[in-house]
Formats: structure tokens, C-alpha cells, sequence
């Protein structure tokens, strides 16, 4: 079921990888074009400023993540412990934003394999 949900995110315009990661940065699944590695690394280090940059300045928790350049990612939290990132070129950012919020509770509470 987890990776149904991920590879209907993969479906999303502009979409290329679909990934669950928990909080200490481990893969847990992963859908995507084959022959292309999961950015892994680059959505835990985005992750890791992100967080820090927002306990420095007092703002809280970490809940979502967005980068727009020439690539996209969308990293964000469904649960205390499972992180879904996309990645991907062009598309809309709000649509993959609104397939997350779709998709949350499936995410949030599908055992991984």
C-alpha cells in the first residue's frame, strides 16, 4: 500500500521521485524513474537546515519544506517519524502540496516493508 500511495505521487506533473525517509534520515521507500538515484542526501541536509535555521531563530518545529529552482522539492512531515520528500522538474508545487494532504493518513500509518 505504502508503495501505491508514493507511486501515485510519482504521477503528479513534474514529479520524478517519490520518498518516505524517517527522522535520522533512513529510506524507507522510495518510487521513482529508473536509472535515477533518490536524492537522498540532498533532502536530509535540507531537512537538517531547515531545522536549524528554525530552532536558531525560535520559530519551532520543522512541518514542510519547499525548494523552487530549475528542480523542486517538497519535503514534509506526516508523521512524528516518517518524512515524505518529492523531487522533481517543473510542475506545480501546490498540487503536489495538495496530493500529500490527500494522501497523509495512508502515509502516516502504512507499515513499511
Amino acid at each position: 500500500m505504502l508503495q501505491r500511495a508514493l507511486a501515485g505521487l510519482c504521477r503528479l506533473e513534474g514529479v520524478n521521485h517519490a520518498m518516505l525517509i524517517d527522522d535520522s534520515g533512513q529510506l524507507l521507500a522510495s518510487v521513482g524513474d529508473e536509472g535515477i538515484f533518490a536524492p537522498v542526501d540532498q533532502a536530509i541536509e535540507m531537512l537538517n537546515v531547515a531545522q536549524e535555521t528554525g530552532h536558531a531563530l525560535g520559530l519551532g518545529q520543522i512541518y514542510e519544506v519547499w525548494s523552487e529552482s530549475s528542480s523542486r522539492m517538497v519535503l514534509d512531515v506526516v508523521g512524528p517519524n516518517r518524512i515524505v520528500v518529492l523531487s522533481g522538474d517543473g510542475g506545480r508545487l501546490a498540487r503536489w502540496r495538495h496530493a500529500l494532504d490527500r494522501d497523509r493518513r495512508i502515509i502516516a500509518t502504512t507499515p513499511q516493508m
